[in-house]
């Protein structure tokens, strides 16, 4: 017997053609399958549509794909400026992208405050830091609220971009007014029923006048003679567009109604505020990177690149308001005096490490000396100031207006 007869005889060559139909075509795009997954569109052969375990293993492969990339950006995150170079020489696979972690970001982070910040009511109690603590009639009462209408009218004047102001502001005096009322209704009330609900009716009364009639003369402004209305008498800005105009007149008359509705309830005004200041942050990013490009004008760094920064950057002050938020919301459910000077020392450490990371980050990211990036860093800090302004306040008019 020779050697050749002792081997076994090799089994025929199969074609690759021939074991890759395995999984059918493609749902996406068609294509014949080789394998699990797609090699034209990506898409895997397995439908978590058909099978229960198919679906739950596809939720956590999702799941800890995306977590390994979060726990990855946030621990670079924590460097200054690392994640942005790294994102900025090309690595950027191990990275979330710069414009997904701020949005995600933002909103948990936003979500977080409006579950623990929260704020006291306007004072109505009628204690002595209330105006109206000394009015023992509703006489008074009107007298007095009269008077700090008067004078808030004043200070404010009639212009149409202080009436936000002027309407909140009243609304807390016509709140004042109206508990200060219900106390002496209820002071005064005899204990027979006929005359305790005549009290009642009276009281409740006197609040409809105080918060409903003086909140519409709110924004009864006189325009041409005649009091303001959204439709038939609007505030017009001479040379601007019709759409404008009818923007703010709307705007306005949503504000209008939103004061009457939250009164004298100061956590309503931060929980709008919280709710709009999302939205307005998104508007300053691509600002902001303007102003860094013109911090940087000699450099060849391109806008994306600055907005890239920007973006890591404000993911970072995201991460600091997540940390306040929550330690607000930790030291309030303990309630103990120790946890609330643990928590102002995380405040001040925080806050602190803002300008010093910011500072320290671009002069990683940018280079130079460091002299020249103190200098634009203060160039920066002072425009950027300027913008958070304008950003607060446009998400404090546009929380109580929409």
């Amino acid at each position: 017997m020779s050697q050749n007869d002792a081997l076994p005889a090799a089994p025929p060559p199969v074609a690759v053609e021939q074991a890759a139909p395995a999984h059918g075509a493609c749902g996406n795009c068609q294509a014949a399958l080789h394998g699990h997954y797609c090699h034209h569109c990506g898409q895997s052969a397995h439908n978590p549509l058909k099978h229960v375990g198919h679906a739950i293993e596809e939720v956590f492969e999702s799941f800890w794909h995306l977590d390994g990339r979060i726990f990855r950006t946030l621990r670079d995150l924590l460097v200054p400026g690392r994640v942005a170079l790294n994102y900025l020489n090309g690595q950027r696979v191990g990275y979330v992208q710069p414009l997904r972690l701020f949005v995600i970001l933002t909103l948990f982070t936003f979500f977080v405050g409006k579950l623990t910040l929260h704020a006291d009511d306007l004072d109505t109690s009628g204690g002595r830091n209330n105006v109206f603590a000394s009015a023992q009639t509703e006489t008074e009462v009107e007298t007095l609220r009269t008077a700090r209408l008067a004078e808030l009218e004043r200070d404010l004047g009639d212009a149409p971009q202080n009436v936000t102001g002027f309407a909140i502001a009243t609304a807390a005096i016509n709140a004042a007014a109206a508990q200060r009322l219900l106390e002496l209704g209820k002071q005064a009330a005899p204990p027979e029923k006929d005359a305790a609900d005549s009290t009642m009716a009276r009281a409740a009364q006197a609040a409809v006048r105080a918060t409903g009639r003086h909140s519409d003369g709110v924004f009864n402004y006189t325009i041409g003679g005649k009091p303001w209305d959204p439709e038939t008498n609007p505030v017009v800005f001479a040379g601007w567009p019709q759409f404008v105009n009818t923007w703010f007149n709307r705007r306005l008359d949503n504000t209008r109604a939103n004061i009457e509705r939250m009164g004298g309830k100061t956590d309503l005004y931060v929980q709008a505020f919280l709710t709009a200041l999302p939205g307005a942050l998104f508007i300053l990013m691509p600002v902001f990177a303007l102003v860094l490009r013109t911090a940087y004008l000699g450099r060849r760094t391109g806008y994306l690149e600055h907005l890239v920064v920007a973006l890591y950057s404000h993911a970072w002050l995201m991460l600091v308001l997540l940390a306040t938020f929550l330690t607000i919301g930790i030291t309030g459910a303990i309630g103990h005096p120790v946890a609330n000077v643990v928590g102002d020392c995380v405040y001040v450490a925080l806050w602190v490490a803002i300008p010093v990371y910011l500072l320290w980050m671009q002069q990683r990211v940018y280079g130079g000396r460091w002299w020249a990036t103190l200098a634009r860093y203060l160039f920066i800090g002072m425009l950027y100031s300027g913008l958070v302004v304008l950003v607060v306040m446009y998400a404090a008019l546009a929380g109580v207006s929409s």
